[in-house]
């Protein structure tokens, strides 16, 4: 069989092509087919810095199945405190253990939920992957209610 001869030009074009697909497969790979939105639970960017001791919120502010976001002043990392449809207190790290996105909370859902690759977290159960790519729980950060309010412990 005779050899065939390639143009500069499609032997460029060939490279590039092959290099834009070999670097836009990982994206594909982290969840190309989730079923989260970005933007589609609350932002959890905003709210104050919290250290240790100090109190996050009154628990009679914070309703069974919503969430108030904070910034964990330990780690400089947003963080959530959630009041479970039970009625207790729970707070998580807001950083997806996947890759670092911010994580939104879905009060229909009541799940915490990253719009960047679709991972799903339970906080009813330690903030345990629902759904992945995450394969690690969120952090959960040490709160309790003293004389009526949550404190970070």
């Amino acid at each position: 069989m005779g050899e065939r001869r390639v143009s500069r030009r499609r032997f460029v074009r060939l490279g590039a092509a092959l290099g834009l697909g070999a670097a836009c497969a990982p994206l594909a790979s982290c969840g190309g087919s989730a079923e989260v939105e970005p933007g589609g639970g609350k932002s959890l960017s905003e709210g104050p810095e919290v250290g240790e001791g100090q109190d996050i919120a009154e628990a009679s502010e914070v309703e069974p199945g919503s969430a108030i976001p904070f910034t964990d002043a330990g780690s400089g990392e947003q963080a959530v405190l959630l009041r479970l449809e039970g009625g207790e207190f729970a707070a998580y790290s807001a950083i997806c253990t996947h890759m670092g996105c911010e994580v939104a909370y879905d009060r229909a859902e009541g799940t915490l939920e990253c719009p960047c690759h679709g991972s799903i977290f339970d906080p009813e159960n330690g903030a345990e992957v629902v759904e992945g790519p995450a394969s690690r729980p969120l952090p959960e950060i040490p709160v309790r209610v003293e004389g009526g309010r949550v404190v970070r412990v």
